[in-house]
């Protein structure tokens, strides 16, 4: 029997000053989160759903583009300190609704109604929790308005792309969610995250920035120890402090909190791929990619790791495989470098160098200055023989930080210049440098 099938759309804005966009689509966020607890779901991507935003959606076409049984949409009113939110669960065979309420009342009361909406929505679908979960909303949230406000807009800028501006900008804003309230652990773990961000791209020269990613990161399990986001970002700070074992343990705790917790898995095997665990790599983004099939960065990824551990097939196979995903996914978002840099190295790894040097170029484009985008498309240029070109970009990612020592012994796209005598000199000054 085929599981049921969702995609959540943002809520419409039906404020008079239509000023409300960020919290719409934070309500849906939470929204997703929560479903994402479900044992018998397909749930569309976020970025699938929020590329169809409409005030009034066609849910059967939605549902043939995205092979989905249901939508989930509705409007949200915000008017001081009430909130008026109507939901419809909708049939995208009939267009007809499956369920629909609305909810009217003080903005307090928002997270109580949103779990309410979930029970509703998951009963009528006829979905049921993973063993040990529950659809909701509040663990980890909380009862101030102004908070989340916050928190939503520093998620914002945290997610909308690997930039020092942006992580910055994302630090103090969520730096001030947790002034207004100490005990939201989710914005906590967030603001760990963007401390451990802020390290890795643009400023490993001090221990300062992972130090504060790890105090924040423990002071949301403190609060939430039954929140996965909370242990997670804890192992991404631990495993920046080179504490692979106690990172070990809190990736191992949120999986065992949620099994089907995708950025754990994710880090995780990020973590051991640095470390040069390889088959252990392998086997967490295999179960990343069976938890979130959609994502593009995992078989991207996978890909190096299949390569480094010899198995060409699968290497080819995964290549593939997540160049037709990222294709998907620039579909509705063309400006994601990432998704573009990371399916360039995959075309390399199939012969298509004329195809892959243009993608590679195309992210530089988007903001030559990235680091991650250097790294990435020096990794491109490496595999095209173009060994100088990609030591200026290795040059130009690793004076902002990003460039680490255990990711330039194990990655396969950087074999082509294991010779290379600035490439040498790197792996020298970053071994110097780990050892002093």
């Amino acid at each position: 029997m085929t599981n049921p099938s969702l995609v959540v759309l943002p809520f419409t804005d039906g404020s008079g000053a239509q000023d409300q966009a960020t919290f719409c689509e934070g309500v849906a966020n939470d929204l997703i989160n929560a479903l994402g607890n479900a044992a018998n779901l397909h749930l569309a991507p976020r970025a699938a759903g929020f590329a169809l935003r409409s005030a009034q959606p066609d849910c059967r076409a939605i549902g043939k583009k995205l092979g989905v049984g249901a939508v989930l949409h509705g409007d949200l009113v915000r008017d001081g300190d009430r909130l008026r939110l109507t939901a419809h669960l909708s049939s995208t065979d009939t267009g007809q609704d499956l369920w629909a309420r609305r909810y009217e009342g003080a903005l307090g009361q928002l997270f109580a109604d949103l779990d309410d909406l979930l029970d509703h929505a998951t009963k009528a679908l006829g979905v049921e929790p993973s063993p040990g979960r529950r659809f909701t909303v509040q663990i980890g949230t909380t009862s101030s308005i102004k908070a989340y406000d916050l928190y939503l807009q520093g998620l914002g800028l945290f997610h909308e792309r690997y930039a020092l501006k942006n992580c910055a900008a994302a630090r103090e804003v969520l730096g001030k969610a947790v002034e207004v309230d100490p005990r939201f652990a989710k914005a906590w773990a967030r603001l760990a995250d963007c401390h451990s961000s802020y390290y890795m791209l643009f400023d490993s020269s001090t221990p300062m920035h992972w130090q504060m990613a790890v105090d924040a990161a423990r002071r949301a399990v403190e609060i939430a120890p039954e929140l996965p986001l909370a242990h997670t970002a804890l192992g991404v700070a631990q495993t920046l402090a080179k504490d692979f074992d106690a990172a070990e343990a809190s990736f191992d705790r949120a999986i065992a909190m949620n099994p089907r917790y995708f950025e754990a898995y994710y880090h995780y095997a990020r973590m051991t791929f640095q470390r040069g665990k390889l088959s252990k790599a392998a086997e967490l983004f295999e179960k990343a990619a069976e938890v979130r099939p959609e994502d593009y960065q995992v078989p991207l990824l996978l890909r190096q790791v299949y390569l480094s551990l010899g198995n060409l097939d699968k290497a080819m196979q995964t290549a593939r495989h997540g160049i037709a995903i990222a294709q998907q996914h620039l579909a509705l978002a063309p400006n994601d470098a990432r998704a573009i840099y990371l399916a360039s190295g995959s075309m390399i790894q199939l012969g298509m160098y004329k195809e892959a040097v243009e993608w590679a170029e195309r992210a530089l484009r988007i903001d030559p200055q990235d680091p991650i985008i250097n790294y990435n498309v020096a990794c491109c240029y490496a595999q095209a023989g173009e060994a100088e070109k990609a030591m200026d970009c290795l040059e130009k990612a690793r004076r902002s930080g990003t460039v680490s020592l255990g990711w330039l012994k194990n990655d396969s796209d950087l074999v082509a210049l294991m010779g290379n005598l600035r490439f040498q000199k790197m792996i020298k000054e970053l071994e110097a440098a780990e050892a002093s």
